[in-house]
């Protein structure tokens, strides 16, 4: 089977979601999470990890947007995106222009931005909106024992944090899952609550990592990790995990 025939497809295959938009919250200047309740069909299954299509109206047709669901996969009659207003974009412009009560249809979901079920070490390296995803993958139900869960996430400045109170709460609650969130353009930490500073570093995720990870490096090579984020982002990470002996087996991304 031609490729392209097999992408048509598998489009083809992706079922077709009417949803009302019930409420968007604002988690910092300009990224919002939305919630959209399904009327039909009634439930969506999906895998924590995957997307889900936007349809925008236009004059003449539908242009497509590409979301990862961030809600826990065990909530079947709705679900959250995560998204940040671009200038000029024509989906974050959508959503944004929305009232409550209006409705919105998706497709999907798609994707094979998924956890593996083995028992490797996880550890999440994300920036900006790529949380999404990762929020999905740790308030759904886990299935892999005897794992642990590591979390970077990259952020520019600590005005630009949201989820921190929701990420302290799951660590609490999970023994196993750990997180950091990296701070690029900070020169100190001094505008932190002294009882959440442990949370934060201060630099790019690579180094984050680097400084903490100094002692284990011949463990890191037996681990999974699970990039997304910005394109070229990704594929530093990339390239950074590959320079330190990671298997390219053991590198699960998504791009945006």
């Amino acid at each position: 089977m031609g490729y392209g025939l097999w992408v048509r497809r598998k489009k083809h295959m992706l079922s077709i979601y009417k949803t009302i938009f019930s409420k968007k919250s604002q988690l910092n200047s300009n990224t919002y999470l939305y919630h959209f309740n399904l009327f039909e069909p009634k439930e969506i299954i999906f895998k924590p990890g995957q997307y889900i299509i936007l349809k925008v109206p236009l004059e003449k047709g539908y242009i497509s947007r590409l979301y990862s669901i961030s809600s826990s996969n065990t909530e079947k009659n709705s679900f959250e995106l995560i998204v940040e207003t671009v200038l000029g974009g024509l989906g974050s412009g959508y959503l944004s222009s929305l009232k409550e009560g209006v409705e919105v249809n998706f497709q999907g979901p798609a994707g094979m931005f998924e956890l593996k079920k083995n028992e490797r070490d996880k550890i999440f390296m994300v920036t900006g909106t790529g949380i999404a995803p990762i929020r999905s993958m740790i308030n759904s139900k886990f299935e892999i024992r005897n794992s642990k869960f590591s979390l970077f996430w990259g952020l520019k400045n600590y005005k630009d944090v949201y989820l921190l109170n929701e990420l302290k709460g799951y660590k609490l609650k999970v023994a196993s899952f750990d997180f950091k969130i990296c701070l690029s353009r900070e020169q100190n930490l001094d505008m932190i609550p002294e009882e959440d500073k442990k949370y934060f570093f201060l630099g790019h995720i690579d180094s984050c990592f680097e400084k903490l990870f100094t002692n284990h490096y011949s463990l890191i090579t037996v681990n999974e990790f699970y990039l997304c984020g910005g394109r070229n982002i990704v594929e530093s990470l990339k390239q950074f995990l590959l320079s330190k002996n990671v298997p390219k087996e053991n590198i699960i991304f998504e791009k945006f």
